[in-house]
């Protein structure tokens, strides 16, 4: 997967965690709910980012048992995060809105 697709899947995950703490299925679901399908992904995608914002403190987890021997981990945005959020839109804001002359 292309490096700008990642750009993406990331603020994605992060523009979802903005509104609740999600375990990485719900994460999945819930991409796929909001692009009706055309964004799919897989688990083998999913931890890495998942792991890469987690390392720069974007996101948090905590885990929680569910059942006798389940535990789910569910990952929560930082006040960091939150800021990159908001730098990330920025700037898809930015290169959605350029000009369609200049790349002409």
């Amino acid at each position: 997967m292309a490096k700008k697709s990642f750009y993406k899947i990331e603020m994605l995950f992060l523009k979802i965690l903005e509104k609740e703490d999600c375990y990485g299925y719900q994460l999945t679901q819930s991409i796929q709910d909001i692009t009706n399908g055309q964004i799919k992904i897989a688990e083998g995608t999913m931890y890495p980012i998942l792991y890469k914002l987690q390392d720069q403190g974007y996101i948090s987890n905590r885990q929680v048992k569910v059942g006798k021997r389940q535990t789910r981990v569910y990952y929560h945005l930082e006040p960091a995060g939150k800021e990159y959020l908001s730098q990330l839109t920025h700037d898809y804001y930015q290169m959605v809105n350029y000009p369609s002359h200049a790349v002409q």
